[in-house]
């Protein structure tokens, strides 16, 4: 038992031997024990009753490298004060904190935002303090601890608030021209740009099945109830689709890891396409076989032209991680079906295996009209022949950033 908490201990024997050896003197220290002990602990007990701390970031979206404000308090609204605390905010080590040098954790990866001082019966200390990240990603902040005690530092406790904020921090995004392209066309010329479509997502009637119409127009439970095939007749859609499709694989096999600069070429360059492509009116979308955080599906976005769409498109870019679900070919395969002919499809990778090769060549046959960046020289133009490939790795060279 430490010693700390046998102070009542100590303090009863200390009264007994007192009174039975007629010691007044040796009695008072034994109460004085007992009375401190009794204090102590009661104050301890209740510490941090109606203590509150709380970090509250001035946004929950940035930039790289872009400051953003973080207001802390810590509150006591009780009589009982808190003598002394000392306050510990995790950060994880990509966050730097202007004009501070974080303490380091005994977590791997984390730092420590420190304070110290005291707080009176209901008072509040507050701070706020610039932060910043130099990479993208889905950064903590947070959780935090308190450390106090009783006045005499007897019988010291310590909280945890286990609330944790989070900032999406979006890719670097560059202009076209930065990475090469025609700022006007960077797909080449729009053929049929006011051709109208069929939506195969919106069915308008049936009608009879002609030589030459595709099997996945035929509707089935149509041609049952009629004894002769029937044909689905889809609504037109004018609108011009712009479906990015990025592949996180950098390296053949997942056991090998990845290649870090390469997976940031590749998703900064999707997310200045996107930005791009909602600038220009396109209804854009995103399929990546990464995943949101705490989710074990591919990342979907269907296109879309609404006003919030590329604040979604970014965010789901920011919180991609190297850890791939599956092979970018499968996930077309299963999206292939939903995407209104004549889509714009622009493929996004440093790799390219033979299967996702041959799913880009099924898209192109299928009537889209598809488009490959290559962010790696490992990318080869021959396995999709007749798709226009476009190199980007040099262009980031020559801008000279650190992704």
């Amino acid at each position: 038992m430490p010693f700390r908490d046998s102070w009542l201990h100590v303090g009863t024997v200390l009264v007994l031997v007192g009174f039975g050896a007629s010691q007044p003197l040796i009695a008072g220290v034994g109460f004085v024990l007992i009375l401190m002990g009794a204090v102590g602990q009661y104050w301890s007990k209740h510490l941090f009753d109606r203590v509150t701390f709380t970090h509250t970031p001035s946004q929950r979206r940035a930039f790289i490298d872009e400051p953003i404000g973080l207001d802390l308090e810590i509150s006591n609204q009780k009589i009982l004060p808190l003598p002394w605390y000392e306050w510990h905010l995790a950060l994880a080590e990509e966050w730097s904190v202007e004009g501070e040098k974080l303490a380091e954790a005994s977590a791997p990866g984390t730092n420590y935002l420190v304070r110290r001082g005291a707080l009176g019966w209901y008072q509040k200390n507050a701070w706020q303090v610039t932060l910043k990240v130099p990479v993208r990603g889905y950064h903590q902040i947070g959780p935090a601890h308190v450390r106090s005690a009783d006045l005499l530092g007897m019988f010291p406790r310590r909280r945890d608030f286990d609330a944790p904020a989070h900032v999406t921090v979006f890719p670097r995004v560059f202009t076209m021209e930065d990475l090469g392209f025609p700022a006007d066309r960077p797909f080449g010329e729009q053929k049929g740009r006011n051709r109208i479509y069929e939506d195969p997502l919106r069915v308008a009637g049936i009608r009879e099945y002609l030589p030459g119409d595709p099997l996945k127009r035929i509707d089935w439970k149509a041609t049952a109830r009629s004894g002769e095939l029937q044909a689905r007749v889809y609504e037109s859609s004018a609108t011009q689709q712009l479906y990015l499709m990025v592949n996180i694989d950098t390296l053949e096999h997942a056991w090998e890891g990845y290649l870090k600069d390469d997976l940031e070429r590749t998703i900064s360059t999707a997310a200045s396409v996107a930005v791009w492509g909602a600038g220009a009116r396109f209804a854009v979308g995103l399929l990546a076989n990464g995943s949101f955080p705490a989710a074990d599906r591919p990342i979907r976005i269907a296109p879309s032209r609404s006003p919030s769409q590329l604040t979604h498109l970014l965010e789901a870019l920011a919180v991609i991680q190297p850890l791939t679900l599956g092979d970018l070919s499968h996930a077309i395969q299963r999206e292939s079906g939903r995407m209104p002919l004549g889509s714009t499809i622009v493929v996004i990778a440093s790799l390219i295996p033979d299967g996702l090769a041959a799913a880009i060549l099924r898209l192109a046959d299928e009537g889209h009209r598809v488009f490959v960046i290559a962010t790696s020289d490992r990318v080869d133009a021959a396995l999709v022949p007749g798709i226009p490939v476009q190199s980007v790795g040099q262009a980031f060279s020559r801008l000279g950033v650190t992704l």
